[in-house]
Parts: C-alpha cells; structure tokens; sequence
C-alpha cells in the first residue's frame, strides 16, 4: 500500500519552486484574496464576504469591536487599514475536535464585513464537477495564507507581525487517495480520526501549512476565475508544522484533508442575501441623509436669501434716507446762501440793495 501512495504522490506533486514561505511555500504579497484574520487567515470571496474556518472565529473573543481583519495580499502592520466584522456564520454541521479525533468536521465560516474591501478578481465555488475535472487534471491548487512561514517564528514575534502572505503549489487528491495516504501512515494519525471529502498534498517542495494559515482558501486558477475548493484546518496529517511537533514530514510528505465549500451553499447565500440587504438599508440610509443634507441645504440658501434682501432693502432704505438728508441740507445750504435783491427808500431817494442777507443802508427803509 505504501508503495501505490509514493506512486500517487509522485505523479501528482507539482515541481517544486523554493522560496520561504507558507512553510517551504512562496512569497505571495499582493495576493487578492489572502486575508489576515486576528493571527489566522481567510479567503475574500466579494466585497463583503471573507471565506475562513469555524475554529478560528475562536480568535474573535465575544467582541466584534476588538476584532479585525487587513485588506487581501498586504504586509501585517499597524499601519494598516483595519476592516471589522458585523456579523459570523458558522455552519451548523460544524464539530470542533472531539476527543483523540483530531479532524474537525464541517470547519467552515463566514465573516460579514461591515464595509467594503477592494476586489480585484472573480471568484467561484466550485462545482463537485469542478472537482472532479481538477482531480482529473491533476489542476495546480493554490493556497495563500498568513501561516508561520518557518521555526524561527514561533519565538520571533516581530517576524510574525510583519509578515507578508505566502503561497503553497500543489495538487487535489480525491477522498480515496486520503484514505490511502491514512492507510499507508497510521502512525501519523489517530486511530480513530475522521476522513474528510479531499485531500491537498504538502512537502518541503510544494509548500507545507503551518500554524496561522487555518482560514486560508485552497483554489485554482482557470483563466480570470479562481474557483475555491475549501478551507484550510479540517484536518492535517504527517506535516512538520514549523517544527512542532515532530519537527518533520511523513516519509511521503503530509496531507491536508479538507471539504469541499459547495456543500455550504446554502450557507452562502444567507450571506449574500444579508449583504445585499445590508446594502439596500445602506442606500437608503444615504439617500435619507442626502435628502437631509440637500434640505437643509435649501433651507440655509432661503434663509440666506431672506437675510440678504432684508439687508438689502435696510441698506436701501438707509441710502435713500442718508440721499433726502443730504439732499435737503444741499437745499437749505443753497437757500441760505441765495442772494436776494431788496428795494431801499430815503424820501425820494431809492437804492436796490442785493446780497445773501441784503440790509439797506443807514437812513434807508427797505420798501
């Protein structure tokens, strides 16, 4: 059995491109839909909606306010715009792990964020006949998460928090050939543990999760379309984990074991539909405060209209009344100093007299 699984894995295994990384993965800055999740990752599916795991809503606490998440593909830091979340679906199928089972069954989750982040790609789920043509293929699967990237940042937190996302290149196995990869290395597992749908081969050639990459999204890229086959943090199996706790692959390499988003549409769509409405209450939020603003506005220009013909008839009434005044003095200051001709008799003697305030001369009579 052991033999057959090498077979599989050879064939499958993508040819390595080596770079630090995911663990032993490759830079991937930039990415547009890696998202850093409180410690952990997500997948931005829309503008709204981050694709994670159900266990690492853990990392939420009761309080949305104290928790956040950083725009896709970017370096962590402080620095950073900071986006909250409003609302979390878990799927209601999810099982955390019980006991010696080591697989946590249905770990699926959704954050509803409270504003838009920027996206820049078309996403999909994929279809269980996606699936299958992948498989078939043996299509590139991609996998970009804020995991550690190696040992040494387990202690360096300064490393850890502000470290760029990086990627994983492999493949999708199908359930049987995880059963297989189960079968063939018991020792790696609990005896009891669950299987999950698929599985995503991991080695020091391909890329390796690591702790902090649960929430990522495993897809692969057909065309301008990335197609989004399931979370990482179901289930892991024969990995070095950064070095804990073994410090080493399986003989083979590991196996991430995961399941498949399709079965979590319904889930989606209460999402989407949340969203949508969400936008709506949105829209007519602002409408409502355009209207107000543009009320208020006419409301402010009437009143400044009113002010200003109020003034301006005072201004008016004050100008005309300053013009009468000034008028009437010009009048009385012209009537004062108008010259008069006046008639003076002395017996038979007459004298016309003019000037501003005529007198007659002595010992004549103004006639």
């Amino acid at each position: 059995m052991k033999k057959i699984l090498v077979i599989i894995l050879a064939a499958c295994l993508l040819a390595p491109v080596r770079a630090e990384g995911v663990e032993y993965g490759q830079d991937a800055t930039g990415d547009p839909n890696a998202v850093w999740v409180m410690g952990a990752s997500g997948f931005l599916y829309s503008d709204r909606i981050v694709f994670t795991v159900a266990h690492t809503i853990e990392y939420f606490g009761n309080d949305l306010n104290a928790s956040y998440l950083y725009a896709p593909g970017v370096k962590v830091g402080s620095d950073q715009k900071k986006y909250f979340a409003q609302k979390i679906l878990i799927a209601p199928t999810y099982k955390p792990r019980i006991g010696t089972d080591n697989t946590r069954v249905d770990d699926f989750a959704i954050i509803i964020l409270r504003e838009s982040m920027p996206v820049r790609n078309n996403v999909q789920v994929a279809s269980p006949a996606d699936i299958e043509t992948f498989i078939r293929e043996k299509a590139p699967v991609e996998m970009v998460g804020y995991g550690l990237q190696n040992v040494a940042m387990r202690t360096d937190s300064l490393a850890r928090n502000t470290m760029s996302p990086n990627k994983l290149m492999s493949v999708l196995v199908s359930g049987d050939d995880l059963r297989k990869y189960y079968t063939a290395y018991p020792e790696w597992h609990q005896p009891n543990q669950t299987m999950l749908d698929l599985g995503i081969p991991n080695n020091d050639k391909v890329g390796s999760v690591c702790d902090g990459d649960s929430g990522a999204g495993f897809f692969v890229q057909k065309g301008d379309v990335r197609y989004y086959l399931g979370a990482v943090g179901g289930s892991q199996a024969g990995i070095t984990n950064c070095n804990a706790p073994l410090g080493k692959f399986a003989p083979n390499g590991g196996m991430s074991g995961i399941t498949p988003t399709y079965k979590f549409l319904s889930l989606i769509k209460e999402a989407e539909d949340f969203v949508a409405n969400e936008k709506k209450l949105e829209a007519a939020r602002e409408e409502a405060r355009a209207a107000a603003e543009l009320k208020a506005k006419q409301e402010a220009d009437e009143r400044a209209r009113v002010e200003a013909e109020f003034k301006a008839k005072l201004e008016a009434e004050v100008k005309a009344a300053l013009e009468l005044k000034a008028k009437q003095e010009a009048e009385a200051k012209a009537a004062a100093q108008k010259k008069t001709t006046i008639t003076c008799v002395k017996g038979k003697l007459t004298k016309k007299v003019t000037g501003v305030k005529p007198v007659c001369p002595a010992g004549y009579k103004k006639k």
